[in-house]
């Protein structure tokens, strides 16, 4: 977990790391068949929590509609994806291109503590049509009774299409969950569950996504 109070020191790093890892084929393994959804994995050296990718090569909108629903609007529309997810708040926004969250959830499973996570997100335009997000576990909330912090490193990397109306969507998650949920439980489940998620995110954008998603948001 980060530390919030130096987060504008390190986001350039974070960042440029994420895209890496979005971009290149090196150290990665891939643990699913070519198709529709590509899905990869790799151990790094500071958790025993597995970092995943997700790729969908083909999303049915551009980069701009992706990242107002996946992103921008993350708070309205992560039930789709994640059905854990309960609510969520913006717990600061700390410039035009960086705000803390925290979003809550609840995994319905007796003796498992519901959740939250505490993220930074960053966002950056890499080229015309292509948008990058870095996402860390930053320590702005103390842990709440009953409830476990979840320690989360994410991005994502969407880019528009020639065609102008779809686009490439890869994702990164690492989920360190904490509490009785060791790693070596998560990793084994979170393949299953990741295409669960990439197949959600694909059919929320189908023919475009949501028309409200087309129109700018009233900051």
């Amino acid at each position: 977990m980060e530390s919030s109070n130096d987060w504008a020191e390190h986001a350039d790093a974070w960042l440029a790391r994420d895209l890496a890892l979005l971009t290149e084929p090196d150290g990665w393994r891939a643990i699913s068949a070519p198709g529709a959804i590509g899905l990869w994995k790799r151990r790094m050296p500071d958790d025993a929590n597995d970092l995943f990718r997700w790729r969908l090569p083909v999303v049915e909108a551009p980069a701009e509609v992706v990242f107002e629903g996946f992103v921008h609007r993350i708070l309205e529309h992560h039930k789709v994806w994640t059905r854990e997810f309960v609510g969520g708040r913006v717990v600061e926004r700390l410039s035009p291109r960086a705000r803390v969250l925290q979003q809550r959830f609840d995994p319905g499973i007796p003796g498992i503590a519901p959740r939250d996570v505490c993220s930074l997100e960053v966002l950056r335009d890499v080229a015309t049509g292509t948008k990058l997000v870095s996402y860390r576990s930053v320590d702005r909330l103390p842990k709440e009774p009953g409830c476990e912090h979840i320690d989360w490193w994410g991005a994502a990397l969407c880019r528009t299409l020639d065609d102008g109306r779809r686009s490439e969507l890869i994702y990164l998650d690492r989920e360190n969950q904490g509490g009785r949920l060791p790693a070596c439980f998560v990793n084994l489940k979170m393949p299953r569950y990741l295409t669960l998620q990439a197949e959600a995110v694909r059919g929320f954008f189908a023919d475009g996504g949501p028309p409200a998603l087309r129109t700018p948001r009233a900051e």
